[in-house]
């Protein structure tokens, strides 16, 4: 063992699960020829069957009966027009990457699962947009879900050179740097404050008063809404899914409690999301590693129907809000509406983004459409990356998006190469629930999808001891082979 390893905290010591991946492990390979076979696609399908099964289920006896007054309805279309909407969800299933060889495929099958298949089905069957006019939307989710798997399965990646780092030097470097931010969000609202709201949630409060709050103070410190979002989607689920990946426990308490943290003063519900979310894609990517698109999908299929038969039992609706609607209905309206508003309406262009072409007199796209279908201009209705670029741009806007993401998911391959496969597919969850509510930019700049991508690039080696060139020739071999067995 080396000194830096000898001198490495706990913090840093990178000791692998059982018959886990080595760091060498490289992902730009392509996949073993099995994982492709007709045999698997099927499984895709069916599972994915039953998804949408499941989704329509919730969708029809939870969410329009308990939810109608946010535009979700329940219409009737015809025979034909259904059996349309079915084929149109389940095509993907056939071309999206079915391995986890890649950690883009996490995030091409998140946004096919919980954008693209609610975005097919949701608009047409609550919106009285004509259905041949909706086509035009179906079509080109269709063409931007295809354009992302191609990049997903390219085998050419950038050509990343190894970074090697000394974990006495990376952890107390990061360390320093997470105690800061945390530091200054305290300070910033104070320890009093995190206190007071939870224990208003007790009283009958909800996270949407606390992040009322966290946002009129945020107005006064710019800085305070960059901090917490590199804290709660960055550098706390880094430490969670250290902790998980190389069972550390102190990284793994650490994280959690950052998270804690991160919603008593924020309120973001995504920070105790994203607790429940890694361990849960931990044991998928240990049990399921080749067939990750599989037990995704049979993961979501089994909260719907869980939350939902919950619900149902106890005639409550929290179970279905949370997951069903929320995190798989909800992306789905929203890009309908987008859709139907901006098709009657001029797009915004994308001088939206930059103060100095901006008139302050037009409303940004999540706050018109919040106005247009709820009533009130203050309402953030944020939606996806191909309902933002077509209130941007047009179906030009879609596409110009889906191939910006496809250049980042690019890049974040070509970087976790040579990486550990299961780091590298955890640190790629956050943002990929990241891309189902909101633009590309604000995911990789101010939701810590950049902060990511560094610090999977900067994470020492767990052979720090071998030579960079000792782990591209022995580990990476051997890690492959493990990676597909």
């Amino acid at each position: 063992m080396s000194r830096a390893n000898e001198l490495s905290p706990q913090w840093g010591s990178s000791r692998p699960l059982p018959n886990a991946l080595s760091q060498g492990d490289r992902m730009g390979v392509t996949a073993p020829p099995d994982a492709t076979t007709s045999w698997m696609r099927g499984k895709l399908l069916l599972v994915t069957s039953l998804y949408v099964a499941a989704l329509l289920w919730a969708y029809a006896t939870m969410v329009v009966p308990q939810f109608g007054y946010e535009g979700y309805a329940l219409r009737q279309p015809s025979a034909v027009q259904m059996a349309w909407l079915i084929l149109m969800v389940l095509l993907p299933a056939l071309f999206v990457p079915s391995s986890s060889s890649r950690p883009s495929a996490l995030i091409v099958w998140w946004l096919y699962l919980s954008v693209y298949i609610p975005a097919i089905l949701v608009p047409a069957l609550s919106l009285s947009m004509p259905f041949e006019k909706s086509l035009q939307l179906q079509i080109t989710l269709l063409l931007c879900l295809g354009l992302l798997s191609m990049v997903s399965s390219s085998r050419k990646l950038l050509s990343v050179r190894q970074m090697v780092v000394s974990p006495t030097l990376f952890w107390p470097a990061f360390l320093t740097v997470w105690v800061i931010c945390l530091g200054i969000i305290i300070g910033s609202a104070h320890f009093s404050s995190m206190m007071t709201n939870i224990v208003s949630l007790f009283e009958g409060a909800d996270e949407y008063t606390i992040r009322s709050k966290f946002n009129d103070l945020a107005r006064g410190v710019p800085l305070l809404g960059y901090l917490i979002g590199q804290v709660a989607l960055a550098f706390n689920p880094f430490l969670i899914a250290f902790g998980l990946r190389y069972r550390r426990t102190t990284c793994l308490i650490a994280g959690i409690v950052g998270q804690v943290i991160a919603f008593s003063l924020a309120g973001y519900k995504a920070s105790l999301a994203s607790i429940v979310f890694l361990c849960l894609l931990a044991v998928f990517i240990r049990r399921w590693r080749r067939s990750l698109g599989l037990a995704l999908a049979s993961g979501l299929m089994v909260a719907a129907l869980t939350s939902t038969v919950i619900d149902r039992a106890t005639n409550g609706v929290w179970f279905t809000s949370v997951v069903s609607r929320r995190t798989m209905l909800t992306p789905g309206l929203l890009t309908g509406l987008y859709f139907e508003h901006y098709s009657q309406v001029p797009p915004v262009g994308l001088g939206i983004h930059f103060s100095l072409f901006r008139d302050e007199r037009v409303l940004t796209p999540p706050n018109e459409i919040g106005f247009a279908y709820f009533g009130d201009e203050n309402i953030n209705a944020n939606a996806n990356l191909w309902a933002e670029g077509y209130a941007e741009l047009g179906l030009l806007g879609a596409f110009l998006y889906t191939i910006f993401l496809g250049f980042l998911i690019w890049i974040y391959d070509s970087i976790a190469a040579g990486r550990d496969p299961a780091m590298a597919i955890l640190l790629a969850a956050m943002p990929a629930a990241g891309f189902a509510n909101t633009l590309p930019s604000t995911v990789l700049i101010t939701h810590g999808g950049l902060a990511a991508a560094l610090l999977l690039y900067f994470l020492p080696s767990p052979s720090h001891s071998e030579s960079s060139e000792a782990v591209g020739r022995v580990v990476s071999k051997k890690a492959v082979v493990s990676w597909h067995k």
